[in-house]
């Protein structure tokens, strides 16, 4: 890699305009990757926090699993299938004159009210006070961390409870722990399956990764189009070195090398004030640092950078020596 530290040496503010660029795309890749965990922690973490292997939902008009919100299964029905019942529904609850809105989830095996714990606080209640929710006084029994559904924040109660709080005898799902012979108009989906049926999941999610992909094959043009223009500038000094005897493969391996180095100080700088910004904005936003997608996103991005600087430095593989010094 001799040629190409002495090129960076010599045209040191190009090269460090390029790893800024680079910085910032692997900047905005961290925080956004980190957003994207945040913000499907917020959710679905209630969804995945359930027993079970699956869940046995309505089917919709078209015969595909139907929202968990929109799901309504009779109490009969669900009685027949082998797996705890889930009730779903926004309610408001209120303490004193302080209102917030929560997501009441009913289920069959749960004998206590719990709580979220930014509800009770904001709330002002603790174990053992009243609780508004909907038209019903119910007892807080406990103050604990159960989730979030839909970005919001959770309150779990026995069925019993659910019934008389949210006014509906239907429940929204089952939560069966095997594959189980399903009555006509309902469907089994597995647990991968249900975070998709939670309204709004499925589309916020994907058009974050979207974005994410986007900001990969934006580092990959931006890079193969610098080393693109620094190789066509560098080929009349690249003929000279080939007729002084230097391999087609020398040459590639020195520039891939110089494109290596560019990318990994521009990575190890964005990531740096990526994660840093997302451990500090992880108390007033939706971010969670998640090390492992945060680095097999900044490892995409080298892959893909050094694609494109490989297709840009193609030219040096042919360089006539002859041709390029009559230029």
């Amino acid at each position: 890699m001799y040629l190409g530290l002495r090129e960076i040496r010599a045209a040191a503010g190009r090269f460090g305009l390029i790893v800024g660029v680079v910085a910032l795309v692997a900047f905005m890749v961290i925080t956004l990757s980190a957003l994207t965990a945040g913000l499907r922690s917020q959710s679905v973490s209630a969804i995945e926090a359930l027993p079970g292997s699956g869940l046995v939902v309505q089917q919709d008009s078209g015969g595909a699993p139907a929202t968990l919100s929109d799901s309504a299964i009779e109490s009969s029905t669900a009685s027949e299938i082998d797996g705890t019942q889930l009730g779903i529904a926004t309610l408001r609850a209120g303490h004193n004159s302080v209102n917030a809105t929560v997501a009441a989830f009913g289920r069959t095996d749960v004998h206590d009210v719990t709580l979220n714990p930014e509800v009770a606080k904001t709330l002002g209640v603790q174990a053992g006070d009243l609780l508004k929710l909907g038209n019903e006084e119910i007892r807080i029994d406990s103050i604990s961390d159960v989730g979030l559904y839909a970005h919001q924040p959770v309150i779990e109660l026995p069925m019993k409870e659910w019934h008389n709080v949210s006014g509906r005898d239907a429940v929204n799902a089952v939560i069966v722990d095997s594959s189980v012979n399903v009555p006509a108009g309902l469907t089994e989906v597995d647990r991968a399956g249900s975070l998709n049926i939670i309204p709004g999941f499925k589309s916020e999610h994907s058009s974050l990764l979207l974005i994410q992909g986007l900001l990969l094959v934006i580092s990959a043009v931006v890079v193969a189009g610098f080393f693109a223009v620094w190789t066509g500038q560098r080929i009349p000094s690249l003929a000279v070195v080939r007729a002084m005897g230097a391999g087609r493969w020398y040459l590639l391996r020195d520039g891939l090398a110089q494109a290596t180095l560019v990318l990994l100080s521009g990575l190890i700088i964005g990531a740096a004030l990526g994660f840093t910004a997302a451990s500090l904005l992880s108390g007033i936003a939706p971010i969670a640092v998640d090390l492992g997608s945060g680095f097999a996103m900044l490892a995409g991005m080298g892959v893909l950078g050094l694609i494109g600087a490989g297709l840009a430095l193609r030219p040096l593989t042919t360089v006539d020596p002859l041709v390029a010094l009559n230029r």
